[in-house]
């Protein structure tokens, strides 16, 4: 879920000197300038200097939904999945219905070991997240193979091919289960 602030990025872009953010910090002021100027530096892959604009927006206005967003993913990038789970609790406490920040949460939950909060999340996204309710029952489903409830997997897999009946994720992934069930019965 955590998408590249610029797909096209090139690593070289890295390597560039402090004197950029140096200059665009003179020149933003507000919390949206702040914003732009760390959106800029993160896709130069300049994420540490891109972490400090993001905390001064949010220094400016606390529940800046953009700077929360944007301070996550760059959290991710930097490995700092638990820091990026603060700003997520945030972002869902100022906006309940804020799916994109449950789906990350739940990826993060997920990755932690953290799996019945994944599952948790994940059930929301089922629940609410219509257009791509298929894709949160796989997401589940293989957090419950994670759990070694294998019963609930094979079931979140089965109602997502009865969502999208050609979804290969989803064969792939039944197909699997199906296979370790044998196996271990």
């Amino acid at each position: 879920m955590f998408p590249p602030f610029n797909k096209n990025s090139n690593r070289r872009h890295a390597r560039r000197s402090s004197r950029v953010s140096t200059d665009v910090v003179t020149a933003a002021q507000t919390p949206d300038q702040l914003v732009d100027a760390g959106l800029a530096l993160a896709k130069q892959q300049v994420h540490s200097e891109a972490l400090a604009y993001f905390t001064g927006a949010l220094d400016l206005e606390p529940n800046h939904q953009r700077a929360l967003k944007h301070r996550a993913l760059t959290y991710v990038h930097l490995g700092q999945t638990r820091e990026a789970l603060v700003d997520l609790d945030r972002l869902i406490d100022l906006d309940p219905k804020n799916i994109w920040a449950y789906a990350n949460r739940a990826i993060i939950f997920r990755d932690l070991g953290h799996y019945g909060n994944a599952v948790s999340d994940f059930s929301y996204l089922v629940k609410h997240d219509r257009p791509k309710r298929w894709q949160w029952l796989i997401s589940r489903g293989t957090t419950f193979k994670l759990m070694g409830h294998y019963d609930e997997a094979l079931q979140d897999f089965n109602l997502s091919l009865k969502i999208k009946p050609n979804n290969s994720w989803a064969i792939s992934a039944r197909d699997e289960m199906v296979l370790h069930a044998r196996h271990y019965s």
